[in-house]
């Protein structure tokens, strides 16, 4: 069995590769760093809350802010804010690893689940908001398996600070929670109080900026994309198809490998699983994930648009994210747990965002290898519920 201290010194390994292979961090700008970084510099020097409220893009601040203070401390925000990315995703793939020593080596396992997962690396080496946002919701959720509501409440809040979206993780482990004190568990009440407070921050952030954004952000990015999350009545079904579809590659696919656990016979012929099958391709049926030249996806949408070609190969394609679709559903409908929340909640959330990207499930992706590490996350065949059901 690998030790522990084996393990680290690959993890360090790994991210010291990727130092090096980012050419230390050093190469120009690209893509969104180029914006983040011009609005990160008028944050380096002291600024009003007009300006804080005023600012071009549609994210919170936090990050903006934090490699602001970085440039003015610093002189270079842009070498400065990619290396704490670096770090901060080195820390939570340090986290799910070595966090549950008890539970050695699954902790292990599920944080090479992470890195498999191709944007953790590729976005720790850039000055994304990513990163950060998922390293401060996986340290909430795990202060909540901890039981240390104080730092959970303060951890998701910061992360919500960073992005709006990372209201998803508080908000599915309050679900959870409230579950477990419907059920009886009414000590974990200062857990519900946290991870619901912490999501309710979002309201604040609304109320800062008389809107989900500075509305001078709106004004740039709107434009540019669908915008789904500014009318309450539309919901992109085919974007919540292929986020559920990227659960299935990128964590059932993944887990049942490094884990050796595939659901048994029993469970994959049980009615209940013909139901979820039927139920799955009826949604297919309406609003089919097929993506297209313009709304490609990610990795994974992309290599299976070049492999199977549209128009030609669409129904071939499309019945493969049907099949990793389903083994998601399979896998988080059978508990009412953290898990099935935190899934859910991503799905419910992709129906708002403005591209199909599996960049995206970065936050959803972390939070279950954490909870497959910690042991919140049974395996084909283990009990059924959980501390958190």
């Amino acid at each position: 069995m690998i030790r522990a201290t084996t393990f680290l010194t690959a993890l360090v390994l790994v991210y010291a590769v990727a130092f090096v292979v980012a050419d230390e961090l050093r190469f120009e700008p690209v893509k969104d760093e180029i914006h983040f970084h011009e609005t990160a510099r008028t944050f380096a020097a002291p600024f009003s809350l007009a300006e804080l409220r005023s600012y071009p893009e549609v994210v919170t601040p936090l990050a903006l802010v934090t490699w602001g203070l970085l440039e003015r401390v610093t002189g270079s925000g842009l070498w400065a804010g990619r290396f704490l990315d670096l770090v901060l995703s080195f820390g939570l793939v340090a986290l799910i690893g070595l966090g549950w020593p008890a539970l050695w080596p699954r902790g292990a396992l599920a944080a090479v689940g992470l890195l498999v997962f191709p944007y953790t690396l590729a976005l720790s080496v850039h000055l994304y908001t990513d990163v950060m946002a998922a390293a401060l919701a996986g340290l909430g959720t795990y202060a909540v398996l901890r039981r240390k509501p104080l730092l959970a409440f303060a951890a998701f809040s910061a992360a919500i600070s960073t992005r709006q979206y990372l209201v998803q993780i508080p908000a599915a482990l309050a679900a959870a929670e409230a579950i477990a004190c419907l059920r009886g568990e009414w000590k974990r009440w200062p857990l519900l109080a946290a991870c619901a407070g912490s999501a309710s921050t979002l309201f604040g952030w609304v109320l800062f900026f008389g809107g989900l954004a500075p509305q001078a952000g709106l004004d740039v990015w709107l434009p540019r994309y669908p915008d789904p999350m500014m009318h309450p009545a539309a919901f992109l079904l085919s974007f919540a198809l292929y986020a559920l579809t990227g659960v299935g590659v990128y964590f059932v696919a993944v887990e049942a490998i490094l884990f050796r656990k595939v659901p048994a016979r029993e469970l994959l012929l049980a009615p209940r699983t013909l139901l979820v099958a039927a139920a799955l391709a009826l949604l297919f049926a309406l609003d089919p994930p097929l993506l297209s030249a313009t709304n490609p996806g990610g990795l994974f949408g992309r290599a299976s648009r070049w492999l199977l070609p549209s128009p030609a190969f669409d129904t071939l394609r499309l019945a493969l994210y049907y099949v990793f679709a389903l083994i998601a559903a399979l896998r988080f409908s059978r508990r009412l747990d953290a898990a099935f929340w935190v899934v859910a909640a991503g799905v419910v959330l992709a129906t708002k965002q403005q591209l199909p990207w599996e960049k995206y499930l970065l936050p959803t992706l972390s939070t279950l290898w954490l909870l497959r590490a910690a042991g919140e996350l049974p395996a084909y065949g283990e009990g059924e519920r959980t501390a958190s059901t």
